[in-house]
């Protein structure tokens, strides 16, 4: 993980400290600060914006009434992202956007990759068609396979981050990341470096 990355995990670690004790600035500013990474993670799961914006304010409320019962997390990104997928899933089962989540046989959630509207909006033509060659290779992959790609080499997440995330155990995560990586060996028609190097260039 770079060192800004793990600069503002540990200023959020922080913030949500002093969140606890009763700081709103810090509320603020924690909201501010995932916000956009929290709409920009839900679009991964579904494109209904609304109900991505509404399943933030549900979270963001329940933490502020809650305060008083929560102890700071080991990663507050992380905390977040676990919240919001949770909140996602059940709200969109309960509208019958689909079933199943954790079965890859039905493929009933698709895991996406592809850039949002804000994304695109700000991408020179050469990173879209990075993008591009990304979401082909990617293309070969399960939903769960995308996105344990996605958590590890575009999130930068460490194992025990993407088990919390998943849903998985320690071992499941590692065959899940290996099985993932050999397909893409296996499909990509060039080196494997260069695979890595793209996704770097898009995250």
């Amino acid at each position: 993980m770079n060192l800004m990355k793990s600069d503002i995990s540990e200023e959020s670690k922080i913030k949500w400290d002093h969140f606890l004790s009763g700081d709103n600035d810090a509320y603020k500013w924690l909201y501010k600060t995932y916000i956009q990474i929290l709409f920009s993670y839900g679009n991964r799961f579904t494109k209904d914006t609304e109900i991505i914006k509404d399943c933030i304010q549900e979270i963001f409320t329940f933490i502020y009434k809650s305060r008083h019962k929560l102890v700071v997390p080991d990663n507050v990104k992380v905390y977040l992202m676990v919240s919001l997928k949770n909140k996602l899933i059940r709200t969109l089962q309960k509208k019958e956007f689909y079933k199943s989540y954790e079965s890859d046989a039905t493929e009933a959630v698709q895991f996406a990759l592809e850039p949002t509207v804000e994304e695109e909006y700000i991408e020179y033509e050469d990173c879209i068609q990075q993008r591009q060659r990304i979401e082909e290779i990617l293309s070969v992959l399960t939903s769960r396979q995308r996105e344990i790609i996605y958590y590890r080499y575009i999130q930068e997440l460490d194992l025990d981050e993407i088990c919390e995330l998943m849903d998985l155990n320690y071992q499941s995560a590692k065959n899940l990341i290996q099985r993932s990586l050999k397909k893409i060996r296996d499909h990509y028609d060039g080196s494997f470096e260069s695979f890595l190097l793209l996704l770097f260039l898009i995250s």
